[in-house]
């Protein structure tokens, strides 16, 4: 296995087979070597322009037109990288770097054709290649050019599922209609280092979700958009070889926003022909009966497995936005009703009769050409719930209450009016002759919007299992829908660190560990079911890196590498019934105490300076840091601990060193390099990161006319590294409900939390474990995600850095991080303990190493099953 050469920090040396003739050889070979050093640290504009100076003195140099090209690449210069690496390997056509180099060149400009054919040639230089593997697994294969031949519409109408009494029904194995309460699984597929485009290879992955999702007990999976031949084959599979409890398959048709300012042009030609031609294919493919080419974002190939005889519905759209569907109304006022064959609507609102036409197209193309049908809803959400809540103003609704109270605006919300306007699939009607029916699909999370949380009525709401807002709303969204089936196809909590949204139940948007998601999404579970509702969606198979959330999603830049590593304070990305764990699984750092894994990793500090003269309580042994692609490690040895006597602070200095507070906090030390990060560590109910006040990312600030006082956190629009000792140091407070007003005028107050403080236990007990101290050997184990040391991009040293001119994250590469350690007396923190790197002759502290990481293009990670499985398998297992 090799990666990159240059990722590697060798590609200055490479190409040396076949170098051209040139005077300047020596002066070219050091441009080159200054370009790769600051490629490797980020700098990518010093890096073109070392690389221009090369091939100004040798112009045919391979090594210098290969590090130029990557310069361009990672500037998004595309052609120009092309035609750079396509120079590089015309001078030397064994350059590996140079070939590889085009390939991904290629590979974003969207020709996948040239991507596949420069990666098979890189594994030809050299075979194994894993990143020529990796990028080889995500572009699609050839097309056969084999012709299907042309099928017969059969003469009798096959209805694989249909529409009962708030119920979908399918035939048992006596041909008979029996109901079917619908226990799914989403499949979302984006591996670690993939976006939702870049499908699983054929390696038996699609294999091996279907058996777990059976295994737990579930009886259909949904995705959302074509994935490759192989998954259907895999489904195919599994039904034939299991036909008294098969899969079902309910099948999303994907569409992007429609085009318009504000996404409205619903009628636009050739967005809708595009949806429309998609739906086609969904409808070909479950029948075996599709070729699709090649296309860049899209699944392709020779679809033979028919899975028509298991595909229990289509759900097509997406979450349309309020404000599109405001505004496409608004153009249409007249767009009331529709009459097809299959479908028909009246007194909709226009985009209702828009998606009653769609699916009416969809129902009908089916039964064009292959005379089956199958039950049909369209993507919906709370946001566009058909039900009016008091407590949910719009925009300019909050803002006359709010101006009425006197109070003014500190920052508009970007949040959207969610409950401007509705979308009703009861207004459907299925024709006779569409006996499969249609039914209404929605995505309910039990922490979103905010009606959910403070609506009286769901306030009130009890289940089966006791007080529960999220059942209280699913009772009142099934009574409006009457007796049309109500399938929850989207819901779950994920077992992230960081916290989106609070919930009254504490079924909040994250900050759950994995055995508490297992118990409350098995709750919500049940809740669905007693709500009435048809079926539940569980979201999702696996956790997916790439995905982000608002309360952190400025803070991941740029957003086309986030798919490289995981943030554990980001929700998003922690739903999955299989954890996508960051690093190999046999390195992996458990925080327990127990040291043994941190066998093969350096000490960063130990006792080589002077002698400490510290009270042995207070005496520290050495330092350990490490890393992986979610955090960074912290090992500190200290001998046995007594957190009576003794506490520990770690100054973190994550750029420049002349930058940042150089006085440490309780003890008020001089710092010999400038910190913007504090890890504080006092006992088990005291451990915190803190951050230098100018480095703080929010700030509070006063509604001017509010009345009580109320204080707004908003982003912090001068943040920055600045040199000061002031010993300002701050926790990092983040609000993830904001303050509201109701239609009624009643104040919601914010609801905010310390998101830098860090919880003592120990892993194996709780996933989110951010510490531990084993007491006798006098180990203490930390990890920090590298969201909350304000990386924006771990995989490429990037920093959070400032705001640029339009309020936007800005990063900024670092060299690494230097690390000081301090031991107080938490009695007289003034009095004196130990430090390292501990300084000789008197020195309060030795000279600061650097530590660094090597930045990577394809991370390493590893999966592991949840306790969700077996919590679902129960849930499932209860319900008939």
């Amino acid at each position: 296995m090799r990666h990159l050469l240059l990722l590697l920090g060798l590609a200055a040396g490479s190409s040396t087979s076949a170098q051209p003739s040139c005077r300047a050889l020596p002066a070219v070979r050091g441009a080159i070597e200054r370009g790769w050093t600051a490629y490797r640290r980020n700098d990518i504009t010093a890096a073109g322009n070392e690389f221009k100076r090369a091939l100004t003195l040798c112009p045919n140099d391979p090594a210098a037109l290969t590090g130029a090209g990557y310069a361009a690449m990672r500037e998004n210069h595309l052609p120009e990288a092309r035609a750079l690496f396509a120079k590089a390997i015309a001078a030397d056509s064994t350059s590996y770097d140079a070939v590889a180099g085009a390939g991904m060149a290629a590979y974003r400009e969207g020709d996948p054709t040239s991507a596949r054919r420069s990666f098979e040639r890189a594994l030809r230089i050299v075979p194994g290649d894993s990143t020529a593997l990796a990028y080889l697994a995500r572009i699609p294969g050839q097309v056969s050019a084999d012709v299907l031949a042309p099928r017969a519409r059969p003469a009798v109408t096959t209805v694989a599922a249909r529409t009962g009494r708030r119920i979908i029904e399918v035939r048992n194995r006596a041909g008979q209609w029996s109901p079917m309460w619908i226990k799914a699984v989403n499949i979302g597929a984006a591996l670690p280092g993939r976006f939702p485009s870049e499908f699983p290879p054929n390696d038996s992955t699609y294999e091996r979700w279907i058996a777990l999702i059976a295994g737990m007990g579930a009886n259909a999976v949904r995705v959302y958009t074509v994935h490759p031949p192989h998954f259907y084959a895999a489904l195919r599979d599994w039904n034939l070889a299991h036909p008294a409890h098969p899969v079902w398959l309910i099948h999303g048709v994907w569409a992007e926003a429609p085009p318009g300012k504000k996404e409205e042009r619903y009628d636009d030609p050739e967005w809708l022909a595009q949806f429309q031609r998609e739906m086609q294919r969904v409808v070909s493919l479950i029948h075996g009966d599709a070729t699709i080419p090649p296309a860049p974002g899209h699944a392709s190939g020779s679809y033979r497995a028919d899975v028509s005889p298991w595909t229990l519905g289509y759900i097509i759209g997406r979450e349309w936005e309020p404000y599109s569907v405001v505004t496409y109304n608004a153009l249409h006022p007249r767009q009331s009703s529709y009459a097809g064959k299959y479908i028909t609507i009246n007194s909709g609102n226009p985009l209702e009769t828009w998606l009653a036409q769609q699916c009416d197209y969809m129902v009908s193309f089916e039964m064009g050409r292959y005379n089956a049908q199958r039950p049909i809803a369209y993507t919906n959400w709370p946001t566009l719930d058909p039900i009016t809540h008091p407590t949910e103003t719009s925009m300019p609704e909050e803002i006359a209450l709010l101006h009425a109270r006197g109070e003014q605006l500190v920052e508009k919300s970007k949040e959207y009016d969610n409950d401007a306007v509705g979308l009703d699939a009861v207004k459907m009607r299925a024709t006779s002759a569409f006996p499969a029916g249609v039914f209404a699909s929605y995505h309910v999370y039990p922490y979103y919007p905010e009606f959910l949380l403070v609506d009286p009525g769901y306030s009130k709401a009890q289940s089966p299992d006791g007080p529960s807002n999220y059942f209280g709303y699913l009772r009142e969204l099934v009574a409006h829908h009457r007796d049309m089936p109500v399938v929850i196809s989207e819901y779950g909590v994920p077992s992230s660190r960081g916290i989106g949204h609070f919930q009254p139940q504490g079924w909040n948007h994250g900050g759950h560990s994995e055995q508490q998601q297992a118990l409350i999404d098995a709750r919500l579970t049940r809740d669905i079911y007693a709500s009435g509702a048809a079926g539940a969606g569980l979201f999702a198979i696996i956790d997916e890196w790439f995905k982000k959330s608002w309360i952190v999603t400025d803070f991941e830049y740029p957003h086309v590498r986030k798919q490289l590593w995981l943030n554990p304070l980001d929700a998003e990305e922690s739903y999955g019934v299989v954890a996508m764990r960051a690093g190999p699984k046999g390195s992996r750092i458990t925080i327990d105490g127990d040291g043994r894994d941190w066998v093969s990793r350096p000490v960063l500090y130990g006792t080589s300076g002077s002698r400490s003269t510290a009270p042995t309580s207070l005496q520290l042994k050495s330092l350990r840091i490490a890393h992986d692609e979610a955090y960074v490690y912290v090992r500190l040895d200290v001998g046995r601990i007594d957190w009576t006597r003794a506490h520990y602070q770690i100054g973190i200095d994550t750029y420049g060193r002349n930058l940042g507070d150089t006085r440490l906090p309780h003890t008020g030390s001089p710092a010999p390099v400038g910190l913007e990060f504090v890890l504080e560590l006092g006992g088990p109910e005291a451990g915190q990161l803190l951050v230098d006040h100018p480095y703080n990312p929010y700030r509070p600030v006063l509604i001017p006319g509010s009345k009580p006082p109320a204080t707004q956190y908003v982003y912090n629009p001068s943040v920055k590294f600045v040199a000061n000792n002031l010993g300002q140091w701050d926790s990092v407070v983040v609000v993830p409900n904001r303050r509201r007003i109701g239609r009624d005028g009643r104040i919601y107050p914010a609801i905010s939390y310390d998101r830098n403080r860090l919880l003592y236990a120990r892993e194996p007990d709780n996933s989110l474990a951010d510490w531990f101290a084993d007491t006798a050997t006098g180990v203490i184990e930390v990890r920090l995600p590298w969201g909350m040391l304000q990386l924006v991009d771990p995989s490429t040293r990037s920093v959070l850095s400032g705001n640029t001119a339009d309020g936007r994250v800005s990063g900024a590469p670092t060299d690494g991080f230097r690390f000081v350690v301090e031991s107080y007396d938490p009695s007289n923190p003034r009095s004196g303990g130990d430090r390292l790197p501990r300084g000789a002759g008197g020195a309060r502290f030795a000279d600061i190493p650097t530590w660094t990481w090597p930045t990577w293009e394809v991370p390493q990670w590893h999966a592991e099953v949840k306790p969700l499985f077996a919590a679902m398998q129960r849930a499932f297992g209860a319900i008939p």
